[in-house]
């Protein structure tokens, strides 16, 4: 057999191993959306199947963030999505929250630290952060290939104004609360943020906010401010999220492909 045959060979195997991965992480998803997480017993029994599935994706993927300045003089605290890649654990927050390197900074969950082992992405433009860190076992994560718009392209057709979204956060230190609101609309340019009628305070950004087919779409950076003869003020129930599929998720899988 000649060698361009080999090589053929080699990479119709190589897709079909992909092909079968995605199929089985499919099948996982399904599964997974057809049930209401055993360990978040506590969501409103007044709401609607699709309504309970949402709220419990955000409220178990939910983490708070710590992080501390080199000098000690600085601390921040703000929130996070709980994900997973390919075997790997990542947690998905604002960059404007990191006060400190990775070394100092830490994922809380339930009074129980968890350690950061790397940044693997600092977006000043988009104002995210990705860091890897430990499994968690008492958090659900979510899958950035089967649940996140830049892989599913499909899920962002699904961000469409009036339709409802959840998220969960700690807000000014508390929480875990999870707020439910609806999209207002898009930025000028409508790519880049999404406004939604909600409630947020400091603390929250960083949220991962999750649409009625529990897929995550996008996160908390930050409230709208608006000026009056008297000057700015704060506008609490309208928060600014940042756009899931702006996220350049493939850093996380550099070992994969290369």
């Amino acid at each position: 057999m000649s060698k361009g045959a080999l090589k053929k060979l080699s990479a119709i195997a190589a897709a079909l191993v992909v092909l079968s991965l995605l199929v089985l992480l499919s099948i996982q998803s399904i599964n997974k959306s057809l049930k209401i997480s055993k360990l978040d017993m506590s969501i409103s029994t007044e709401l609607s199947y699709k309504e309970k599935r949402a709220a419990s994706a955000s409220r178990m993927s939910a983490v708070r963030i710590v992080s501390m300045s080199t000098d000690g003089a600085g601390m921040s605290s703000m929130s996070g999505t709980y994900l997973t890649a390919m075997g790997h654990y990542y947690v998905l927050t604002v960059m404007h929250g990191l006060a400190g390197p990775c070394e100092l900074t830490k994922v809380m969950v339930e009074d129980q630290y968890y350690e950061c082992i790397k940044y693997i992405t600092v977006d000043s433009v988009h104002d995210y952060a990705i860091m890897e860190v430990e499994k968690i076992d008492s958090r659900t994560p979510i899958s950035i290939i089967l649940d996140t718009p830049s892989l599913r392209p499909s899920v962002t057709k699904r961000i469409s104004v009036l339709s409802n979204v959840y998220y969960t956060g700690f807000p000014n230190t508390m929480g875990p609360f999870t707020v439910r609101g609806h999209i207002m609309g898009s930025d000028a340019f409508g790519s880049k943020n999404i406004y939604i009628l909600s409630y947020a305070w400091m603390g929250a950004s960083g949220s991962g906010v999750f649409n009625e087919d529990s897929k995550l779409i996008g996160y908390v950076i930050a409230l709208d401010v608006g000026k009056t003869e008297y000057g700015v003020q704060i506008l609490e129930n309208v928060v600014m999220v940042g756009r899931s599929s702006n996220i350049d998720w493939t850093p996380l899988f550099k070992d994969f492909y290369e």
